[in-house]
């Protein structure tokens, strides 16, 4: 049978389902009943069966996703990283979860109802991604063992043992440990204090640019008020101090070291006449490989980091490290269609990963929304 998708889950101790049919029991005893943050529940009904993944967000909210079918998943490994795929996707587009300013994740709607196209595009993805996963026949219901018992299993203790635990009970915890999905935090958190550093470089060369314009409206007036010989000396006096405080303050600051490579403008630390350290690189309008500014760590004057992010004059960007001035792990954003690739690079082009592709889904007028098809 074609597998049913259901999407579950408790909002501020209320309980969502959809689509709402006789399932709501075994759901919300699913959410009741999980200790983990993350883990598959598993519960028969007659020749059903029923893969719940609940994913705990707080206290009392959770979310979960639940495949109905009428055979038996041999690899429950799989459905994790599928569950999870979908678990991350929700996140990071912000349809039915969120991700706050403190790297929480909530609720970003009150039913699933109003995000019906994400919902039938997320079940297409489960069905896609559960499609190679090997099945056997469910068999006869097991009576020796009650309908009420239930077994918690670790995945660590293998496939067999639990393919061969899903045969004989009607209900069964499934955890896995080290669950947290962290490259969610970890990414806000990296492109969050990047934005800072970005921020503050532009402010402080705002602030040397006034200084300057102030100095030379000075140097001007002072000019025209002092003509004879002892405020031209005078002036000359003050013109070198001021020289010098433009000198140090804005050509050529403490702060942030100013520095021309002939290739791009950097402003960060040097070693031997070489960016050295982390720092911002600011492209030419002109440069041929069309980028606009890098922001990371030089080893002696070439790009070396694990945590790079390189902006390009069309909107797209890399984020991921760099060695010897090449991508080598991260992720590529697409400007142009707003899809991403998500792996290993070679010469700076894709070459072991996964393209995501970000589909428009409605439109709203005054409030409404329109879906487009």
């Amino acid at each position: 049978m074609k597998p049913l998708i259901y999407f579950f889950g408790t909002r501020s101790g209320s309980f969502l389902s959809y689509p709402q049919d006789h399932t709501k029991k075994f759901f919300s005893d699913f959410v009741s009943k999980s200790k983990n943050v993350s883990q598959i529940v598993l519960h028969r009904e007659d020749n059903l069966l029923y893969y719940g993944y609940v994913r705990r967000l707080s206290s009392n909210n959770a979310i979960g996703l639940c495949l109905c079918i009428d055979c038996i998943y041999n690899d429950v490994e799989q459905l994790f990283k599928v569950f999870d795929d979908i678990y991350f996707t929700m996140v990071k587009k912000g349809d039915i979860l969120k991700l706050g300013s403190r790297r929480e994740i909530s609720w970003a709607i009150d039913s699933f109802a109003s995000e019906s196209v994400a919902i039938t595009e997320y079940s297409h993805r489960i069905r896609t991604g559960i499609s190679q996963t090997h099945t056997q026949p469910l068999p006869p219901v097991d009576f020796s063992i009650s309908v009420n018992d239930c077994l918690e299993l670790s995945l660590e203790e293998g496939q067999e043992k639990i393919v061969d635990a899903i045969k004989r009970y009607a209900n069964l915890y499934i955890v896995r440990k080290e669950s947290e999905i962290q490259r969610i935090s970890s990414f806000q958190a990296e492109i969050s204090r990047r934005d800072k550093e970005i921020k503050e470089l532009k402010h402080a060369m705002r602030d040397l640019e006034k200084e300057k314009s102030v100095l030379q409206r000075n140097i001007i007036n002072e000019k025209t008020k002092r003509r004879n010989l002892m405020w031209v000396t005078l002036l000359g006096v003050v013109a070198v101090i001021l020289g010098f405080v433009v000198w140090d303050k804005v050509l050529f600051p403490s702060e942030v070291t100013h520095y021309e490579t002939g290739e791009f403008v950097y402003y960060g630390p040097i070693k031997d006449n070489k960016p050295h350290g982390v720092g911002v690189a600011i492209y030419p309008s002109d440069d041929e490989d069309g980028r606009k500014y890098y922001i990371g760590n030089f080893s002696n004057g070439v790009r070396e980091d694990s945590t790079a992010i390189l902006f390009y004059q069309d909107g797209d960007y890399y984020y991921g490290s760099m060695s010897d001035d090449k991508w080598d792990v991260g992720i590529l954003y697409m400007n142009s269609d707003n899809s991403h690739f998500e792996g290993t690079f070679s010469n700076n082009n894709p070459d072991n990963g996964t393209w995501y592709d970000h589909k428009k889904a409605y439109s709203i007028s005054k409030g409404k929304k329109i879906y487009e098809f």
